[in-house]
């Protein structure tokens, strides 16, 4: 928890804005069928992605790139969002070379001190998924191992939303169905599938007001 105090509320002209937010893993060939999975947020239903196993109930499956996030409850406007990616690791190893990026990907029988001896900052309690620069070039202490980042990170540049996502957010409701935003993935201009094991995450700023304010 951070030392400093919060306040509830940001300033903005808007009526009852939120914010919602949701990460996950993209998971192309999981059996779970959602062609992602670990989805954390609250307010999002759903997302699905394509899949190569048999697509669960209720995901049609987009195309390679595609994102289809269902939320849980209406929202009258679409002001914007943003969105991020996490590359996935490359191959796990027992050697680390010096000021290189690594990421935990097994504890094994290493202990803190020799983490600490091959750069996790002191502090920082070695954990699978810990970043850490290598201060050493050699073998890690232990049997623990650490990877990588993938050569070509996520594979992804950026993400879009398509279309106008305030035809989709509300009322909605009929026959069980959830308001939805497409977006889809980009890599130098061309719609693109993130490499698996990439995490994303998306932020969506909505009205949850039916009041319209001067320029809107």
């Amino acid at each position: 928890m951070a030392n400093r105090y919060f306040t509830q509320f940001f300033y903005t002209p808007h009526k009852m804005p939120v914010l919602i937010d949701c990460n996950f893993i993209v998971d192309s060939t999981n059996g779970n069928g959602l062609g992602i999975r670990s989805l954390k947020g609250q307010g999002v239903s759903n997302v699905f992605m394509h899949t190569s196993a048999t697509p669960a109930p209720g995901n049609p499956n987009p195309a390679s790139g595609v994102i289809l996030v269902q939320l849980t409850d209406n929202y009258t406007r679409y002001f914007g969002g943003f969105s991020g990616q996490v590359s996935p690791v490359g191959s796990s190893s027992n050697s680390i070379t010096s000021n290189t990026a690594y990421v935990i990907t097994s504890l094994g029988t290493t202990t803190v001190a020799q983490w600490v001896a091959a750069g996790v900052p002191v502090g920082i309690t070695p954990a699978v998924g810990v970043a850490f620069i290598a201060i050493e070039t050699g073998a890690i202490g232990g049997t623990g191992t650490a990877a990588p980042t993938a050569a070509a990170g996520s594979a992804i540049d950026h993400i879009e939303v398509l279309g106008d996502p305030n035809t989709t957010l509300g009322p909605v409701g009929y026959n069980n169905t959830l308001p939805y935003i497409v977006l889809q993935c980009f890599e130098a201009g061309a719609v693109a599938a993130p490499a698996n094991g990439s995490g994303v995450g998306l932020s969506f700023y909505l009205s949850n007001s039916s009041v319209m304010i001067d320029g809107e």
